[in-house]
């Protein structure tokens, strides 16, 4: 019996020299870590506002350069859009596809009516939701010759079918009324 407990009294003073050991071990390593990051944080240069902070009126001429550049690019990407919205209008698709179909179109500009130039951009106002149109662009055909359409109309509510008061086509100084030879005065676009 005596052999059974000094056994186990042997076996719990060595395992309660070994957690004595572990707990010495991680104090002396937290200590140290500590340590060392103290010295490298006195070892920094200090933080210290002992300069002039920057002028932020300094530069004046490269600021108000900045904010023309934006103001330009802002400007052009907004118009780019807009007329992106103006080229896609049924209104506009309408009105190309009635110019492919007239007699006059087709003997001055040729076959294969489309927009004239790299960006097709249409210019006026082109508002179906308030009734009015008032937008003139150029179109070319197979025989590169360019024109510029006119198309003026307007309505009295939204129920109510666009009254077209003029619808050109001029070439080379040349003003031909489009609406003469066509059947209807009316484009119905709700």
């Amino acid at each position: 019996m005596l052999k059974t407990i000094g056994l186990n009294s042997l076996k719990t003073s060595s395992r309660f020299v070994r957690l004595s050991t572990c707990r010495t071990l991680a104090v002396t390593t937290r200590r140290l870590n500590t340590q060392q990051t103290k010295t490298t944080i006195n070892n920094e240069k200090p933080m210290r506002i002992d300069r002039e902070l920057p002028d932020p009126r300094a530069d004046r001429k490269k600021q108000w350069a900045g904010f023309a550049a934006f103001s330009i690019a802002v400007g052009s990407a907004l118009a780019i859009i807009f007329n992106y919205e103006k080229t896609e209008n049924p209104i506009i698709s309408d009105t190309l596809y009635q110019l492919r179909k007239s007699a006059t179109t087709k003997e001055w500009l040729g076959e294969n009516i489309e927009f004239d130039g790299i960006i097709p951009w249409v210019y006026g106002k082109l508002n179906p939701v308030a009734g009015i149109i008032n937008i003139t662009f150029y179109i070319k055909g197979n025989k590169n010759q360019s024109g510029m359409v006119r198309l003026v109309a307007d309505r009295e509510n939204r129920h109510d079918e666009f009254l077209i008061h003029e619808w050109s086509l001029t070439v080379n100084d040349k003003k031909f009324d489009l609406l003469s030879e066509s059947s209807s005065k009316t484009l119905n676009h709700n």
